[in-house]
């Protein structure tokens, strides 16, 4: 069992390496946060902005670390934005292994949702190691060793560097519902506790105010704090939001999580039920907020790996995983019966994409065969498996195909066609540049809004418009012809020259 376990982590660790050896980064937060990167290196490092104006929807750290990293492999290499996360995952797998054993480090790794951030630009992994961090600390305080409370308001001071007061919201949430079930808490140093959590952040905000005045004070905290919390500039969800979409968001582990909560509490397993203590504090108050993503939710997936860990039992946890592995086989087969419509549809039929569709299946049937004829470890360890090896094929065999869908390539290529320098192509609606071997001198492109492109005299020579908003510049149109059109995301793009 131990050699099972070494491996299956083996293939985890080594599987969320292989994507970056191909992949571009993706136009979303991935492309704007180039874009912070390259302005950090401009000159303002210690406050990030963005096309000129202070950054304000995340804290600096994860920055900081992706600029640095610049230096050694370059802005145009995919390394420095991917390591951050990638560094994050190990550390986090290590964190569970201490906690619980090699099962919970690897059911907290093949996690799909954390599996796939692991290999993202994104902090959303490195604010869940931290977290995760913090929780182990207080379940160590709660046990009686004191000085763990300070160390878990170390890693919520820093985590709330890398993404925000959520952070000691959730490490707060989870004292108060450890303190609630255990009928108390243990004393300790919480003055000092409070101010560590606090003057981390505040060692980097109050310069930053101080730099960027009033109007980015009002920013930060009237608008992505504040009004994260009660309005609904984002979006607007019902509180089940996170309920309805658990099984896909707690991917592939929900079924089991559901019968190991059941056995927790079947057997007042105390551990257990500090993991459960550890999922109430990541969704009570993300559910609370109004703006809701499904990713906020990774910051829960430690916990769901504890309570599995501390929780399965045999007969019911091998219906969990054959249910899963079901899902799984029916998923593959569905891909070879439906057939979609449009160019989107069309790669379904694609020899590669299909080879994937028959990996799934192949690979479910397989662990249903496992989880028949072995333990219940064994089948949760091949369960694991099968969307790990089946999604690692797809970043080997399929990666240039959604390099040529979600990148920015196909926008940089026909810039390049244009002929036109960077400097005179404004881009309206458009991402933010960035390939591996983009030319440097492109991220000298323009991104402008309505009222920029009407000011700019002399008029740019070449503009880049998402199709769908060009009504809204129909009048600076008028001088221009259309010369190129693209689809990058799934949306189109239309290039016009003067």
């Amino acid at each position: 069992m131990p050699r099972a376990a070494a491996i299956a982590l083996a293939i985890v660790v080594v599987s969320v390496f292989l994507s970056p050896l191909q992949r571009e980064l993706y136009v979303g937060d991935e492309t704007k946060y180039t874009e912070v990167v390259r302005e950090m290196r401009a000159g303002s490092f210690f406050l990030p902005t963005l096309n000129g104006t202070p950054f304000t929807h995340k804290p600096p750290l994860h920055f900081w670390l992706v600029d640095l990293l610049t230096y050694p492999f370059g802005v145009y290499s995919i390394w420095p934005f991917v390591l951050p996360s990638l560094a994050a995952f190990v550390l986090l797998l290590w964190l569970m292994h201490r906690m619980a054993g090699p099962l919970a480090a690897f059911v907290c790794g093949t996690s799909l949702m954390l599996w796939g951030s692991a290999q993202t630009a994104r902090m959303d992994v490195s604010f869940t190691a931290l977290l995760a961090l913090a929780a182990w600390m207080v379940e160590r305080f709660f046990a009686g060793e004191r000085r763990a409370l300070l160390i878990a308001a170390i890693a919520t001071g820093l985590a709330f560097l890398v993404k925000g007061p959520m952070a000691p919201v959730i490490v707060i949430a989870l004292f108060a519902f450890e303190a609630l079930r255990r009928r108390g808490a243990p004393r300790g140093n919480y003055a000092l506790a409070v101010a560590i959590i606090l003057v981390i952040p505040l060692l980097w905000l109050v310069p930053a105010v101080m730099i960027g005045g009033e109007p980015f004070w009002r920013e930060i905290f009237y608008k992505q704090t504040v009004g994260r919390a009660v309005g609904a500039w984002v979006h607007r969800s019902p509180p089940w939001f996170y309920i309805v979409r658990a099984p896909a968001t707690l991917a592939p582990w929900f079924f089991l999580l559901i019968a190991s909560i059941v056995a927790i509490y079947k057997r007042r397993d105390e551990r257990g039920k500090f993991a459960v203590s550890w999922i109430l504090a990541v969704l009570v108050p993300y559910t609370v907020l109004s703006s809701k993503l499904d990713v906020y939710m990774i910051a829960m997936l430690p916990a769901v790996a504890l309570a599995i860990a501390r929780g399965a039992e045999e007969l019911w946890g091998k219906r969990a995983n054959l249910v899963m592995l079901g899902v799984f086989a029916l998923a593959g087969i569905a891909g070879f019966v439906v057939h979609g419509k449009g160019p989107d549809g069309a790669l379904l039929a694609l020899p590669r994409v299909r080879v994937l569709f028959a990996l799934l299946v192949l690979l479910s049937f397989a662990a249903i065969v496992v989880t028949l004829r072995s333990t219940l470890t064994m089948s949760t360890f091949a369960t694991g498996l099968v969307p790990v090896l089946a999604f690692a094929y797809a970043a080997v065999a399929l990666t240039p195909l959604a390099n040529d869908l979600a990148s920015t390539r196909p926008l940089v290529n026909a810039l390049l066609r244009a002929h036109v320098a960077p400097e005179d192509a404004a881009l309206y609606v458009c991402p933010h540049l960035w390939v591996r071997d983009m030319p440097p001198a492109l991220a000298r492109a323009r991104q402008v809004d309505t009222d920029d492109l009407r000011a700019l005299h002399p008029p740019p020579r070449l503009i880049v418009a998402r199709r769908k908003d060009a009504d809204a510049i129909a009048d600076v149109l008028r001088g221009y012809h259309k010369v190129d059109e693209l689809r990058m995301i799934g949306k189109w793009f239309d290039v016009y020259e003067r």
